[in-house]
């Protein structure tokens, strides 16, 4: 059984866990979850932290004697063991099921995380989840709905230091449009500004507007007007910034499923993207500048960025990692602000 995300901060402020497994549609959640498990494990004396993500070629071995030798330097420690794929294959699987046998039988001293993507059925009725889930504490970080966006919004600057009026937060939620990596960026740009008093919406239009860092969703911009040279600047001066490369993916593949929709008279699947109705005319103008397979096969491009950026494409896993992902960004912006057919 699933815990709230709640009941994890409960059970967290009581005492540590031996065995957590998160997971969810929200990698800033997770991400803070897992922030927040560290936190707590050095305050209770855990300073060894070893950090294992796995790929097709991750020596499950290794692991396991890890998992099994004594630290010279501290009693306990965290281990920080990330799944992105979600498939931990035959192997890996028996390793999973054997660390939550030893958790279950009290025969664990460390503090292990298992990191996860998208907790769908199918991953929950394998036999290597249940039992981890069966042994610790697992938890899945859903989706903040829409109507509820606004108030996460406005709690969340609170803890930044900025009081946001209704329309201001309605008015980031708007831009962000259900990603809270880019809600959390957005709230963290105007905590810089060191606004004063209740903040609305003009005041918050405003203060982005004159940022000098580049705002994620000009590359939009740049791949409705087909405009190469800027779409190549933007992410160049993103990269320099140390923006996520996650949030600028959702940014631009938001945009090619919208244009992929659009491209084949699929209106509906123009609405999931909640692209506001107002911006309709410069999406479906653009679709119309390039054959529908184009646009497929930039969305493909897109999943080939995301499996980079969770370590699993051919050169992703390496200390240039990061160098790959970015290289993958400029080849899909390349492609998708050509002029035309």
């Amino acid at each position: 059984m699933l815990a709230k995300p709640q009941e994890f901060e409960q059970r967290l402020a009581r005492g540590l866990e031996s065995l957590y497994v998160i997971g969810g549609d929200q990698p800033l959640l997770v991400q803070e979850a897992r922030d927040a498990i560290v936190a707590k494990a050095r305050e209770a004396g855990c300073e060894e932290r070893l950090r294992f993500e796995v790929d097709a070629k991750f020596d499950w071995g290794a692991l396991e004697s890890q998992g099994a030798s004594l630290s010279l330097f501290a009693s306990r420690r965290i281990i920080d063991l990330r799944i992105p794929g979600g498939k931990p294959g035959r192997v890996g699987s028996k390793a999973l099921s054997t660390l939550a046998e030893r958790v279950k039988g009290d025969g664990e001293s460390d503090i292990w995380i298992v990191s996860l993507p998208r907790l769908d059925n199918q991953l929950q009725k394998s036999a290597w989840f249940k039992a981890l889930a069966g042994a610790g504490l697992a938890v899945r970080f859903n989706d903040v709905p829409l109507g509820q966006l606004p108030a996460w919004i406005t709690r969340r600057a609170a803890t930044h230091g900025v009081r946001l009026e209704r329309d201001a937060a309605e008015l980031i939620a708007g831009r962000v449009e259900g990603n809270l990596l880019a809600a959390a960026q957005e709230i963290e740009k105007l905590a810089l500004m060191d606004l004063e008093g209740p903040v609305d919406a003009a005041r918050v239009a405003q203060g982005l507007a004159n940022q000098s860092r580049v705002d994620t969703f000009a590359l939009s911009d740049a791949v409705l007007d087909a405009d190469r040279e800027r779409g190549l600047y933007l992410l160049s001066r993103l990269r320099a910034e140390g923006t996520e490369p996650l949030l600028i993916l959702w940014v631009i593949a938001r945009d090619l499923r919208a244009l992929v929709a659009l491209a084949g008279n699929d209106q509906a699947g123009f609405k999931k993207t909640r692209i506001p109705a107002f911006l309709a005319r410069r999406y479906q103008a653009r679709a119309r500048a390039m054959p529908p397979g184009n646009w497929q096969r930039l969305l493909a491009g897109c999943a080939e960025v995301d499996r980079c950026i969770k370590g699993l494409g051919e050169g992703c896993n390496t200390a240039d990692g990061g160098g790959r992902v970015w290289a993958l960004l400029d080849r899909v912006m390349l492609h998708a602000t050509r002029p035309g057919r």
